[in-house]
């Protein structure tokens, strides 16, 4: 059974991989591949119930495997990769299932560059894995938990809020909701070193509750209390905080295109956006594509997921790139998507141009977008799916130029998404509607036969 997705090992805790034993394994095959025997290796996690045990259980591989394991405890997935730069830790293991509920968790392993692992280094970790399970060599237990180590936290508030200056935001209302994930502690404490007056929503985790109806997948709290409080803006952070959805002072939530264009705009201005590019994925709105070519700013897309993303910036040496989700990356600060390092550096600008959020933002008109999500039994490939196909390239035909469609299966969930775009709202409507209903049907066809 293949282990690692597009984002690390991702699935149901209460399940396998996530039992103990192959935990521990895993914890074994991360520390003997990236060659950690006698060297630091960090384990942070978000708020979930299930995260100090599993955390446990890898430490035990790594320490089996005579690398010493260091318990972060409660950090932003972002931290791994900041935390790295020190080079005191010879890889960084994060276990957190981002935007998932509570019940699903995670495993993303970060190299000693602060990268995520490349596809070949992962295939050598799951092959270990294998072989030490047919083995049965299992690591013991740790005989007695390892306390974690509470300044790492302070570390990664203070390189974030070093990068605004200080007291920037004095005078100014902003509102959190930090999703009662990983920054429910760290996001409060920076945006007050920088002299706000911070409203915090969804700051008591219970384990249970992270992601739920609230955070980035559920702006509309925030954008309320945003117009509520009189705020200069809202941000919503997701359960491991890498992604960033923002809230203007009227109340209107932005998605990443509107944080995308505006920051390319702001670092072509400043001379800064390096060799004149923004990197997004497919899921970028139109309207972002002629915005940006008015501006005369070179869009490369890749597939949807920050590592590709991250792979078309190096590649293009850029500076900036991401995702209509909210993950975007700074490459020149850190080499992955950090949601509170994101809404520093977007003040940092709109108080630099004396600006209001919405005004920042101004300049990108969004084409009407569909987006349809949809748990699905299997995930056969779209070639396969005849009916489906035709009905795409129908659709493709009508809208012309003016609208496209876009069919994939999601990377950490059983979900089918349809996302259609137009001019036509009801018609890009109707039509999603109609391209999910076939591909459930032809779907469905096929775990029936």
């Amino acid at each position: 059974m293949k282990l690692f997705g597009t984002d690390g090992i991702r699935g149901d805790s209460s399940k396998y991989p996530f039992d103990n034993e192959t935990l521990s394994i895993i914890g074994k095959a991360i520390a003997c591949v990236l060659g950690a025997q006698g060297q630091d290796i960090l384990l942070i996690s978000d708020t979930r119930q299930s995260a100090k045990r599993i955390c446990a259980a890898i430490a035990a591989g790594i320490a089996a495997a005579k690398g010493r394991p260091v318990l972060g405890g409660v950090l932003p997935t972002p931290a791994a990769s900041f935390l790295m730069k020190g080079k005191k830790y010879k890889a960084a293991v994060v276990v957190s299932a981002s935007h998932n509920p509570f019940m699903d968790n995670g495993i993303k392993i970060f190299a000693s560059n602060g990268l995520k692992l490349k596809d070949e280094t992962e295939i050598k970790v799951e092959n270990l894995i294998v072989k030490i399970r047919t083995s049965k060599d299992f690591p013991a237990k740790l005989k007695k938990p390892l306390p974690p180590k509470s300044s790492l936290l302070q570390s990664y508030e203070n390189f974030i809020a070093a990068q605004a200056p200080k007291n920037i935001l004095k005078g100014k209302t902003i509102v959190i909701d930090c999703a009662n994930g990983a920054a429910y502690k760290c996001a409060p404490v920076v945006f007050k070193k920088l002299g706000a007056k911070v409203i915090a929503l969804n700051t008591s985790p219970s384990g249970k509750n992270i992601n739920l109806n609230c955070g980035a997948l559920h702006p509309q709290n925030c954008a309320a209390e945003v117009v509520k409080s009189k705020a200069f803006c809202g941000f919503c952070f997701d359960g491991d905080a890498d992604r960033l959805i923002c809230i203007d002072e009227t109340g209107a939530v932005r998605d990443g295109d509107f944080f995308l264009f505006a920051m390319a705009k702001y670092l072509k201005e400043k001379k800064v956006l390096k060799n004149n590019v923004l990197v997004t994925t497919v899921m970028a709105n139109l309207g972002l594509l002629k915005a940006a070519k008015q501006e005369k700013i070179r869009i490369i897309k890749t597939k949807v997921g920050d590592r590709y993303v991250l792979e078309a910036i190096n590649k293009n040496k850029a500076s900036l790139g991401g995702e209509q989700s909210g993950h975007f990356i700074f490459r020149d600060i850190l080499p992955t998507g950090d949601g509170l390092l994101s809404a520093v550096y977007l003040l940092k600008a709109v108080c630099e141009k004396k600006q209001s959020l919405s005004e920042f933002f101004g300049g990108l008109k969004k084409f009407p977008q569909i987006l349809i999500n949809e748990k699905v039994a299997q995930k056969p490939p779209f070639s396969e799916l005849k009916k489906t196909s035709a009905l795409i390239k129908s659709y493709e035909k009508s809208l012309g130029k003016n609208g496209r469609i876009l069919v994939r299966y999601s990377g950490t969930e059983n979900l089918a998404r349809v996302m259609v775009e137009g001019i036509n709202a009801q018609e890009i409507e109707e039509t999603s509607k109609e391209i999910m209903k076939t591909l459930r049907e032809e779907i469905n066809d096929k775990v029936r036969n």
